[in-house]
């Protein structure tokens, strides 16, 4: 008869191996994952606050027609995505339009029209939101809206 106590030392050893590779395998995953999303909602912050968006001029040029003037001063870098714009009047809200992008001391006029959204006649307020998209595409919308009076 052979001793087989020796062998079994040897698989018995290799199992934990086996085991302790796999649980680092799974805490690695897990810690990936938090460390990165963290890491991507630091970047939008930080290009939001670096964002210096003003608006110029707002007119109604024909019921629920408001052509929309922005002007992008110097700061943070030319990746922003686009600028959502929503018009607002005593009552009713438009809902976010796309105003488009704006890049470093550009001003532009853009013409939105509210009847795709809701219709808002005798607007007397905007507010805008620039946003970025994430690298898997989605927009992440800044967490500081600015608004304007006219």
């Amino acid at each position: 008869m052979q001793n087989k106590k020796g062998l079994s030392e040897i698989v018995a050893t290799l199992i934990i191996i086996l085991l302790t590779l796999v649980a680092v395998g799974i805490i690695w995953v897990v810690i990936k994952g938090v460390v990165t999303s963290g890491t991507n909602q630091i970047s939008v912050t930080s290009e939001c606050t670096a964002i210096n968006l003003n608006a110029v001029s707002v007119n109604e040029s024909s019921p629920g027609i408001y052509d929309v003037t922005l002007h992008r001063s110097s700061g943070g870098d030319n990746t922003l995505a686009g600028i959502k714009v929503n018009i607002f009047n005593d009552t009713t809200s438009s809902g976010p339009m796309d105003f488009g992008t704006l890049n470093l001391l550009d001003q532009h006029t853009v013409s939105l029209n509210t009847s795709t959204a809701t219709l808002v006649t005798g607007g007397n307020r905007i507010e805008y939101t620039p946003f970025f998209k994430d690298s898997s595409g989605n927009e992440q919308l800044c967490s500081g809206t600015q608004s304007f009076s006219f």
